[in-house]
């Protein structure tokens, strides 16, 4: 989940009052986030991805002064008409067809401001862009473009310019992606189009290659005083949330604000839109699922307290909801704001009235028939954490999988998911090293693999892995292990030679589409501290 960093003194001036940390951090925590650490100048918060309206000061601030009752309710900002264009060439649509736009003037920045800027960008980019495939921002100094602007797909070698980043080296569209570092990273973005995205102003200017980088030329600095923001995606939904998030969170800063008319082939549309949506809430809906007893006016004060408009309509609530609240989906997200503005710490604990039984899982039941064949083996089981380093995950033995990042890490130890159970089994056998021999330890659980075909990217695999280690650990021995554990979950299949770099060339084998066996490479035991012989096994449970 998201960590930012909180200033207590940006903090307390968005919000327009003194507030002690000791409170900041009890709203916060009520408001349903982790303060992980405080001090009198920073707190350190960690947010539920679903609330990307809140992974800046700017957003906390003002979710604070609705809760804490300053200035409840719906939070209203003006825009001012459109002053300028944005040309949606039909060339474009089938690549990535959306776009939203926003002037900004009169803006005031420092080194705090600009680099806040820059984190929510990367933010958004994650909880609602899916790392730039759905959204991708681009923030400008427009005081170095001129209107009106064009949003057209061009030929890889049809245009160059400056990457940002990379000064007085002007690259084609196609060097971009094969040579900067962003082009790399989200080349696979764009590279099955024989056209990619530019923005560019009247005079031929390039703003930006969307979703992979900015131009050199519009550059921010602490000295810009003019804005203009360009979101460009394929999911309309999250376009217009993530737009909005980003004008509310500047317009906390009383920035002066403009519209964009952007021009589609078939439409115009003027960007962004803040008026807020209106749904219509039941009393006695939110009654029955909360357990409680609340008037149409205590529901409307906690509604109020959580940062909506609220207005009783018969027997319910006609409720707006903010235009940059992009988890809104069903009524019962409105009642679980109900509940964080009533307060979770009011509600009484009671045992349900009705005992019900369940049944395990599928999976959970291959998972307890694996740790009984193997404690039965003479296996001790180890449950280690999911999150590892590219050191231990990789580096150490030998390989190079590609694993999930975690976007905010809380220390170095923790920056990816594992992709394999192995390097966790052999940390465990390295801290019990002066331990007696022989160890036989084991885990089931579940690993993380990239995979372009579900919508996240990536998915779980629950796994099976199991370690050795004394002086005369040999194949014959794992071999024997890693058939009784196939027999045992009733696996069939063909053994075969197999490479490996974790393991000794010719003494590690496989069954395809299950697992693999075989003696530790000693370069992979010294890697991890080890001084005597290991065999290991890690098999697929399906």
């Amino acid at each position: 989940m998201p960590v930012i960093e909180l200033s207590v003194k940006e903090l307390n001036a968005l919000i327009g009052e003194e507030i002690g940390v000791e409170r900041l951090v009890s709203s916060i925590t009520k408001m349903g986030a982790d303060v992980e650490s405080a001090d009198e100048k920073t707190i350190t918060v960690e947010f539920f991805p679903d609330r990307p309206d809140l992974l800046s000061v700017e957003g906390t601030a003002r979710a604070l002064r609705s809760f804490l009752r300053i200035t409840p309710g719906l939070q209203t900002y003006s825009l001012n008409p459109a002053t300028a264009e944005v040309t949606v060439d039909p060339s474009i649509l089938p690549i990535r067809r959306y776009i939203e736009c926003l002037v900004v003037k009169e803006v005031r920045l420092n080194e705090d401001l600009l680099k806040g800027l820059m984190e929510i960008q990367e933010d958004l980019h994650w909880a609602l862009g899916r790392d730039r495939k759905k959204v991708a921002i681009g923030v400008h100094d427009s005081a170095k473009i001129t209107p009106p602007y064009t949003y057209r797909a061009a030929a890889p070698e049809e245009i160059g310019f400056e990457p940002l980043g990379m000064p007085g080296q002007e690259m084609s569209l196609s060097r971009i992606l094969e040579k900067h570092p962003k082009g790399v990273e989200y080349a696979g973005i764009i590279s099955g189009f024989d056209k990619y995205p530019v923005i560019l102003d009247s005079k031929g200017n390039v703003l930006s290659m969307p979703p992979i980088i900015n131009g050199e030329l519009t550059k921010l600095t602490v000295d810009t005083t003019d804005i203009f923001v360009e979101m460009t995606g394929t999911d309309a939904r999250a376009v217009r949330y993530a737009m909005n998030i980003l004008t509310a969170a500047f317009a906390e800063h009383k920035w002066t604000l403009s519209t964009v008319t952007v021009k589609y082939p078939d439409k115009n549309v003027i960007t962004p839109n803040l008026k807020p949506i209106e749904r219509r809430l039941s009393v006695d809906y939110t009654n029955r699922m909360l357990g409680l007893n609340l008037t149409p006016e205590e529901v409307k004060l906690c509604l109020e307290k959580t940062g909506y408009g609220a207005v009783k309509e018969g027997d319910g609530l006609r409720v707006s909801v903010p235009a940059y609240r992009s988890d809104i989906l069903h009524d019962i997200d409105l009642v679980e704001d109900v509940a964080i503005g009533y307060g979770y710490d009011r509600f009484e604990t009671e045992l349900p009235a009705l005992s019900t039984t369940g049944r395990r899982l599928p999976a959970e039941s291959v998972v307890r028939k694996a740790r009984r064949a193997m404690l039965g083996l003479g296996f001790t089981e180890v449950m280690t954490l999911m999150l590892t380093n590219e050191a231990v995950n990789n580096e150490r033995m030998c390989t190079c999988d590609s694993a999930v990042k975690v976007q905010n890490p809380i220390s170095i130890e923790h920056t990816i998911i594992r992709t394999h159970l192995l390097p966790s089994l052999l940390e465990v056998l390295y801290i019990n090293r002066h331990r007696e021999l022989p160890q036989r330890i084991f885990e089931a659980g579940d690993v993380l693999k990239l995979d372009p075909d579900v919508e996240t990217g990536a998915r779980s695999v629950w796994r099976l892995a199991g370690v050795v280690v004394h002086g005369k650990a040999n194949f014959s021995e794992i071999k024997s292990i890693f058939n009784a554990v196939l027999r045992d979950l009733s696996i069939e299949g063909k053994i075969e030679s197999f490479e490996h770099p974790s393991f000794i060339p010719g003494r590690c084998a496989q069954v395809v589409g299950v697992g693999y066996f075989g003696e530790l490479h000693p370069q992979v035991l010294t890697n991890f501290g080890l001084e005597y012989p290991a065999v290991a096994f890690e098999i697929t449970l399906k």
